[in-house]
């Protein structure tokens, strides 16, 4: 198969339809109900659930989707309401895995959404309550901490999977960590096997019954903002390359998925966001082909400019540790190179983040094989391309080929390398 045209592709093609109409087309065999929740009119299970408590839905717009083809969808939603306890402004969720006991459920066999207002997740029951100053204080206060004054904000937040609240309160700040239940105890104890051994949040404790770990909070900025600050202080590329090989094995460490084996669901995605560009996907899922590295070390397992924090030219905060496991001696350095050539293209430092980006490059690849590299990196950038569906930005289908684009590029100097 030759190397695709990439000098016109989807961005020098008419779209014929606006961001919300090609998200509003979108089709999915086993999940019939997926048009009714990617609408860009009223979705009716959402609208069900409001007239149910007397109000009506008057303004909405899809504001995040999680789609797996084939398997599940959830979206979220930002609606107006007018009439009923529900009036005002607020973001609900639609999905269509199957929901807990208590939840709201509307439609038939076969299409069933569960449908909540943010925050009331019933996969993560807690939430609302946690957010609640004065619970969330007593909460802290009883696994040792203390927060006078407190205020919550909702940091992160993944529909039915986990979220994360800051409490702040008198120059003092702790996170809060909502998971699943089967996962907080082997979250603590990864906190507890790592505090000492690398920068990463102590842990005060957990709670059991809410679900949730609670954190104090680091200092730093991420990585991402020191690079965006052109006067900011960066850790010489060799702290940032070398960090992988610093990390810790530990028992019972999962292995983690690379990239690369996970470009089958990847792709399958994409063919379905892009039709008309299926064969610059096949091209590219052919390229950089499968995954058969042996070797296993220690890795982070989600290795990118994010997940680091940097205080005076040091990393001072590891994030999100609860990835750490075993995987190839290539993933931690191609994730991190494939993030940072997708930000490059949003940077408001552009020659910065490449300049930045091309040390770690020279360094790792003085090491590790240049083209396993470089089909990791590439794996990743299309598992990235992506994100501006799921975030429903502004021109995603332009930017998601872009980003194809992007991936090709590493492709072909993997090929060349």
């Amino acid at each position: 198969m030759s190397t695709p045209e990439v000098s016109g592709g989807l961005a020098a093609t008419p779209v014929p339809l606006t961001d919300r109409q090609w998200t509003a087309s979108l089709t999915d065999e086993a999940l019939p109900v997926l048009p009714d929740l990617l609408t860009d009119q009223v979705p009716g299970p959402l609208a069900a659930v409001v007239a149910s408590q007397g109000g009506s839905v008057t303004a909405v717009a899809v504001s995040q989707v999680t789609w797996w083809p084939g398997r599940s969808a959830t979206v979220s939603w930002d609606t107006i309401v007018e009439g009923g306890p529900l009036a005002g402004r607020a973001t609900y969720v639609g999905t269509t895995l199957e929901a807990p006991e208590g939840a709201v459920v509307v439609g038939s066999e076969g299409e069933q959404v569960a449908v909540w207002r943010v925050p009331h997740d019933p996969f993560l029951p807690s939430l609302a309550t946690v957010l609640e100053p004065t619970t969330a204080a007593s909460i802290i206060a009883s696994l040792g901490g203390q927060i006078a004054e407190p205020h919550t904000r909702l940091r992160a937040y993944r529909p039915t999977r986990r979220a994360v609240i800051e409490v702040s309160g008198e120059g003092h700040r702790i996170y809060l960590k909502l998971v699943k239940p089967r996962r907080l105890q082997a979250l603590h104890q990864r906190h507890l096997d790592l505090d000492g051994l690398l920068p990463v949040p102590e842990p005060l404790g957990i709670n059991s019954d809410l679900g949730l770990l609670a954190m104090r909070s680091m200092s730093g900025f991420t990585l991402r903002e020191v690079l965006e600050d052109p006067f900011g202080r960066l850790p010489h590329p060799e702290v940032i390359a070398g960090l992988p090989g610093t990390l810790p094995a530990l028992e019972q460490s999962a292995t983690v998925h690379s990239s690369i084996e996970a470009l089958p669901r990847v792709a399958d995605l994409l063919r379905r966001l892009l039709p008309m560009v299926a064969d610059r996907i096949d091209w590219l899922v052919e390229h950089i082909g499968t995954d058969d590295v042996i070797e296993r070390v220690p890795a982070h397992g989600d290795y990118h400019e994010a997940q680091l924090l940097v205080e005076d030219g040091r990393v001072s905060g590891i994030l999100d540790v609860d990835t750490l496991g075993v995987a190839r001696p290539g993933d931690d350095p191609g994730t991190m190179l494939g993030h940072l050539a997708v930000w490059h293209t949003m940077s408001s430092q552009p020659d910065r983040v490449a300049a930045y980006a091309t040390e770690l490059q020279q360094r790792w690849e003085t090491d590790i094989d240049p083209r396993d590299i470089r089909r990791r990196a590439a794996a990743r950038i299309l598992g990235l391309a992506a994100g501006p569906f799921r975030v429903q930005q502004v021109g995603w289908p332009v930017e998601a080929s872009r980003r194809l684009t992007l991936a090709q590029h590493w492709v072909e100097s993997a090929l060349s390398a």
